[in-house]
């Protein structure tokens, strides 16, 4: 009677999930009165080859011109067929193929009763709302309570994150918001995730502990040699470069940093309870063990992270003419500064979380004791 009641739950919430997909699939694809700007459906693509240009590397570079026949879906024009002209590279580092069947975003110009079009972009939110729904639908199937719990934490950052951002533009001074985000971040994810508790207490106080001497430790190395904040990408010369990157250097290892900082916290809660009487000398190898097995994987997730997140750039850069030195010293130099710092951030979190952990725990076992 139980296995049968878990198949018929089973088959209820598949099904569920499928309607969800159904209905979202149907309403994406037929969403363009939601828009101001004018969409259209590639209806026919005719691709027609241009010719050869050599790159700087020695690498040869092919161009199409695109005739593209598409329908307008939305506006004074909806129903309107309108070809299009798109020249791309095969490579579409600054152009993009467009293929039947897609959803493109067009500046129109009209004339009378005739009109003209450019491409401004393709439609993508389709895509995005698709994998929004599948996240939340697998945290909310496989992990229950907690899932619900990480989804909150992960709208109370977003939401302060672009609260503070507008701050910024509107002239308050990033380093006092830089401050608040860390400490919003922190205070309040491991409270959603861990609730009011000894583990959550100690964890927030590792975690702020940790950010304080990262901090203090950068200012003193940027205090000896500044780095070139003027090679920054996409940088134009604001006075407070330095209070960016330091913010995002803490920001950035921020989420390894309260990770280290919980599971020490939680390791050394479930030793003393379930050991009373384990000595500190144990305790303090049980927290370098698991310190030991934590820290080469939080290193590495900010390696990978932060080598994800320049990729891209780089292989174009290089695919242009770029040497690796240049690359190392005036655009990768960052990326290393990031990490390194990070790195050494998680490293202390280790003896910072396991020094608090054990404190808390020690007034906890005096408290009980007195009782």
């Amino acid at each position: 009677m139980r296995i049968l009641k878990c198949k018929r739950r089973s088959l209820t919430v598949f099904l569920l999930i499928l309607v969800i997909f159904i209905a979202e699939f149907i309403f994406m694809n037929h969403n363009y009165f939601l828009y101001s700007t004018t969409v259209a459906k590639v209806k026919k693509v005719t691709d027609t080859y241009l010719n050869s240009e050599e790159g700087v590397s020695g690498e040869e570079e092919k161009y199409y011109q695109q005739s593209l026949l598409m329908e307008i879906k939305n506006g004074p024009y909806k129903g309107r067929s309108i070809f299009v002209e798109n020249t791309y590279s095969v490579s579409q580092i600054d152009s993009t193929r467009y293929r039947i069947h897609e959803d493109v975003f067009l500046n129109i110009n009209a004339t009378g009763d005739e009109i003209t079009a450019g491409i401004s972009g393709k439609k993508r939110d389709q895509y995005l709302v698709y994998m929004v729904t599948l996240l939340l639908i697998i945290m909310i199937v496989l992990a229950g309570r907690q899932g619900l719990l990480t989804l909150a934490s992960l709208a109370v950052n977003i939401t302060v994150f672009i609260v503070c951002i507008n701050r910024y533009v509107k002239g308050t001074d990033y380093g006092k918001i830089s401050f608040i985000m860390i400490m919003i971040f922190s205070v309040i994810t491991l409270l959603i995730l861990g609730g009011f508790t000894k583990k959550s207490l100690g964890a927030i106080l590792s975690t702020l502990l940790t950010v304080l001497v990262i901090d203090a430790l950068y200012r003193f190395i940027i205090y000896i040699e500044t780095p070139p904040y003027e090679l920054m990408d996409y940088m134009v010369g604001p006075a407070d470069l330095s209070k960016i990157f330091t913010s995002g250097i803490i920001i950035g290892c921020l989420g390894a940093v309260m990770d280290v900082a919980i599971t020490i916290n939680s390791a050394v809660h479930e030793i003393v309870v379930k050991s009373r009487n384990i000595t500190f000398k144990v305790l303090v190898k049980s927290i370098r063990e698991i310190g030991h097995d934590i820290m080469g994987t939080m290193i590495n997730v900010l390696l990978f992270t932060y080598i994800s997140g320049s990729l891209p750039i780089i292989l174009i850069k290089l695919r242009n003419g770029y040497t690796l030195e240049n690359l190392v010293r005036f655009n990768i130099i960052f990326e290393i500064i990031r990490f390194l710092v990070g790195s050494i951030g998680i490293v202390l979190a280790v003896p910072i979380s396991g020094l608090i952990a054990v404190l808390i725990m020690k007034v906890w076992r005096n408290k009980n004791s007195c009782c």
